[in-house]
């Protein structure tokens, strides 16, 4: 048995796949402490981590402050919750022995925490890995987007961080890339290697593709709303994004007189009394059982999270993509490279030009769904991504740690 620090501050998407992975890591006799921001904190229940909060509301705050539309302005977000996450973790832990270190690859300092600890490192990546190259052509990407004023500004502000973190802290920050990216000496990327972008670039000693780290979900009674003797049709634009009204009612109207059953996750926010007239063969529900409704499912109608996607490729469901924002565009282009579904725009797609589009997706449906079997028939499948995450991960602590 070895004692984990593992170290997680981002949203939802950068969680749920590790909750999988915590509880296979303790049911073989790790004992893991996991810091994770309050507001997620009951996401580890039942887990059997011992759980310690960052202060989530500081930390966005901080994230956000120098603006989200651009990569540079994300990296310096990234390095300004430093001062937050940083001496909190080094200042409860400086009395304590850890064995190894599991952090989030792009919201936990991870590589400034292991130079404090020196201890070995695995990387938690929730979506598509970058090399250094791969990371600086998107880097000079979004560099072309900013006019000479903000470009000379994200560079000053880089720089003053950079400095300051290095002064206070007695740490590198190496480049930008280590501070997105953080690579570990093991880094675990929870995506299938065939749908990772150019995964022939990556060292596979340091980068294990294990595929969706999801928990077989248990049937609860949710199927029984929904008629399952015509295809279904799955929609929902995650968490944060799930108060774009405009793009339901259109979904409304494009699907009131298809032969589906049509289920819209609408989340909290939304009241289903101020959508326009709600069609029969549709059901909208503040919540719902993804992992569940995805195994029933014929099309999925989704904003691209990596997640969702992770969970709709391992159920075999074909995807049509409207990306809302973050690293969404990037996988929408990849889920029609690898031709297992479509992208649009939820902006400028008519009523009529979605409900075309979604008929020709389901008279094709086999054909879709035959190139997502042919992605899994590459990957080691025999075992849940968990599983094979923390067959690697126990892997490297027994050549890594030494006691």
């Amino acid at each position: 048995m070895a004692k984990v620090l593992f170290i997680n501050s981002g949203s939802i998407g950068h969680i749920n796949p590790t909750i999988a992975v915590c509880k296979e890591l303790v049911s073989r006799g790790e004992e893991v402490v996991y810091y994770i921001g309050d507001q997620y904190q009951d996401k580890l229940a039942d887990t059997g981590v011992e759980v310690r909060t960052l202060p989530s509301d500081e930390i966005i705050q901080r994230f956000t402050a120098y603006g989200s539309g651009n990569l540079c302005y994300i990296i310096n977000g990234l390095l300004n919750t430093v001062d937050v996450i940083l001496p909190k973790i080094l200042a409860e832990t400086k009395d304590e022995h850890y064995d190894y270190l599991i952090y989030d690859s792009m919201f936990s300092c991870g590589s400034l925490i292991a130079q404090k600890l020196n201890i070995p490192t695995v990387s938690s990546v929730t979506t598509f890995a970058h090399t250094a190259e791969t990371f600086e052509a998107a880097l000079q990407f979004n560099m072309q987007a900013l006019t000479t004023t903000e470009k000379n500004d994200v560079d000053n502000t880089f720089s003053e961080l950079q400095q300051h973190i290095q002064t206070t802290y007695g740490v590198d920050v190496v480049s930008r890339y280590a501070a997105m990216n953080n690579p570990g000496e093991l880094n675990i990327v929870y995506i299938m290697k065939a749908f990772q972008i150019n995964p022939e670039l990556f060292d596979t000693a340091r980068y294990r593709f294990v595929g969706p780290s999801v928990i077989q979900p248990q049937p609860t009674h949710f199927m029984e709303q929904i008629n399952q003797t015509r295809p279904v049709i799955y929609i929902s634009l995650g968490t944060v994004f799930n108060q774009n009204m405009r793009f339901f009612n259109k979904c409304l109207a494009a699907f009131k007189d298809i032969d589906a059953s049509v289920v819209i996750s609408i989340g909290h926010t939304n009241n289903v009394a101020d959508f326009e007239e709600v069609p029969d063969n549709v059901l909208l529900k503040p919540y719902v059982p993804q992992t569940e409704l995805l195994q029933h499912t014929t099309l999925f109608l989704t904003h691209a999270g990596m997640n969702s996607t992770n969970e709709a490729l391992l159920m075999e469901v074909p995807l049509l993509a409207f990306p809302q924002s973050a690293d969404q565009p990037v996988v929408a282009q990849q889920i029609e490279h690898a031709q297992v579904g479509q992208q649009a725009s939820s902006e400028t797609i008519t009523a009529e030009a979605l409900k075309m589009k979604v008929m020709e997706m389901l008279q094709n449906h086999t054909t879709y769904q035959a190139h997502i079997k042919k992605m899994k028939q590459t990957q080691p499948m025999a075992r849940p991504g968990y599983a094979y995450a923390v067959d690697q991960i126990l892997s490297f602590r027994n050549q890594s740690v030494h006691h």
